[in-house]
């Protein structure tokens, strides 16, 4: 018998004022990336209908100081994923928490000749993707996560990737 669709739960918290945030659209857009990452989420022994994970939005120096924290590195990113993978009660499977810099998936964007809504559903996807336990340290990694990253993409941004995001006026 084949499990039921995973159900996402989705907590976004905006800390960066430079931004607004359509949290029902960010929160549809990685259900929608849960959905299709299902079957790579399935190794989790203790997942069972449901996942959670937790989004903030912050500011660049807030990003800069956790990379610096977390990674050793003393710069900004566009985002960072960590790993929590326990269950909890009401919740279902906590995947873990997602930290995104606007400002970074905004530079990237136009770094890489993206549409900024684009970018940041992509970035999404491959910080999921780590919640889910892929790597790209070595070569063959990579290109499996790589190509991971495309398709699921390509599922979510079929007919275009609706506006998440803007720039406060």
């Amino acid at each position: 018998m084949k499990p039921p669709r995973l159900s996402t739960h989705c907590t976004v918290e905006v800390s960066d004022p430079g931004w607004r945030v359509d949290i029902s659209a960010f929160t549809t857009i990685a259900g929608q990336a849960v959905g299709e990452l299902e079957g790579n989420l399935r190794h989790y022994s203790a997942l069972r209908n449901a996942v959670a994970i937790n989004c903030y939005f912050v500011t660049p120096l807030a990003m800069r100081k956790l990379n610096a924290t977390s990674r050793g590195q003393d710069r900004e990113t566009d985002m960072l994923s960590f790993p929590l993978l326990y269950s909890a009660p009401g919740r279902g499977f906590v995947l873990g928490d997602i930290v995104i810099c606007l400002d970074q998936v905004e530079l990237k964007a136009v770094r890489g000749g993206n549409s900024f809504q684009d970018q940041l559903v992509f970035s999404l996807v491959h910080c999921l993707l780590h919640l889910a336990g892929h790597d790209h340290g070595k070569p063959e990694e990579r290109a499996v996560m790589e190509q991971t990253e495309e398709s699921v993409f390509a599922a979510i941004a079929l007919g275009g990737c609706p506006d998440v995001a803007r720039r406060v006026a």
